[in-house]
């Protein structure tokens, strides 16, 4: 089974339910829901660490988790749990807090005035193909009074927490258990993502086992272009490609619910192989304005590899802060991979 078939979204204005498939026992990956310390490696879009949590597993228990941003800034979690039935069901509210566990408004982290201030949890396990994998099935209601930006953002943030928790799974497996797709997740080349506290800038740094040529031709070429770009599951429709220096672009993206979220920008420069620059701006924004812009540099490797570094400047902290956020790296992080993805694919057909 691919990645891709392993995960399914579906985000409508009541609740989002992604349902993975792990490569994990079940009693493993209930363990990473239960257990703090492994908890404490997943929680959280996959910029953000997670340096404390705190869990009474019982029916009326609480749990208190803390998000730590790039920047530095916490995000407490809170709720109680509604229902513990190990290993194949947890229900729990689910609120924004504080470090002692009161419950705040999600006002005061920036979201839509009305989001509920309680939401719930659900997470089902289910064993499959001989209890050797596992299908989770989560479910996050009262989603109901986020805008379209916000339920964006918290799809992707929870994408990134999967994609994390995967990987957790995967070194906690017992000693000789790992599958061959198993040992390629923990081994593969993982993106460096640098946004220092106070600054307006991001960096992303991830090495490729393809040429130079190849790389940007997949940031050139409209026929690959629209084959990784994106969060796995979203289809791409290229409006406009000019990658020439003076051209422009603007593509929409379509989540597996049809929501769309377009995007635009200008190319200021276009070097092949070794240089891109352009601008970046999301639509979907209630106010115009919000440019960034992005210098990918492609530098050669010894044995045919390629180092992309993208170096992004937005206007402000806020507008760099207010991305990051909306789970910027989380999308960054399918993207990449589904580039790396593509690459050794189109790799494995020059060799033939």
């Amino acid at each position: 089974m691919s990645q891709i078939e392993k995960v399914e979204v579906k985000n409508d204005e009541e609740e989002l339910t992604i349902t993975r498939v792990f490569d994990a026992p079940r009693e493993l990956v209930w363990k990473a829901w239960t257990d703090p310390e492994l908890f404490k490696q997943w929680w959280g879009p996959s910029n953000f660490t997670s340096p404390t949590c705190k869990i009474d597993l019982r029916v009326g228990g609480k749990y208190l988790v803390c998000m730590r941003s790039p920047m530095g800034k916490d995000y407490w979690t809170t709720g109680v749990y509604r229902e513990v039935a190990p290993p194949s069901l947890l229900v729990m509210t689910n609120c924004f807090g504080d470090e002692k566990g009161n419950v705040v408004s999600p006002e005061v982290h920036g979201l839509s005035p009305g989001v509920a201030r309680e939401m719930v949890l659900t997470v089902r396990l289910q064993e499959i193909d001989n209890k050797k994998r596992t299908r989770q099935i989560l479910t996050h209601s009262g989603i109901s009074k986020m805008n379209a930006e916000e339920r964006h953002g918290n799809e992707l943030g929870w994408l990134g927490s999967l994609e994390k928790m995967a990987g957790v799974l995967g070194k906690n497996q017992p000693a000789g258990s790992m599958t061959a797709p198993q040992l390629e997740n923990v081994t593969k080349p993982s993106m460096l993502f640098v946004a220092e506290p106070g600054k307006q800038d991001v960096t992303i740094v991830r090495e490729f086992d393809a040429p130079r040529e190849l790389v940007f031709k997949a940031f050139t070429d409209p026929a690959l272009y629209v084959k990784w770009l994106g969060p796995r599951g979203y289809t791409m429709k290229l409006e406009k490609f000019e990658p020439k220096s003076g051209g422009s672009w603007r593509y929409i993206h379509k989540n597996p619910e049809g929501m769309e979220f377009g995007f635009h920008g200008v190319y200021h420069e276009v070097h092949s192989p070794d240089l891109l620059i352009d601008t970046f701006e999301f639509e979907g924004l209630p106010e115009r304005g919000h440019v960034s812009l992005e210098a990918a540099k492609f530098e050669e490797l010894p044995d045919n590899r390629t180092k992309l570094t993208i170096h992004s400047v937005f206007l402000s902290v806020a507008d760099r802060d207010g991305q990051v956020s909306s789970g910027m790296e989380g999308g960054l992080n399918d993207s990449m991979e589904r580039l790396a993805e593509l690459l050794a694919e189109k790799s494995r057909g020059r060799k033939k």
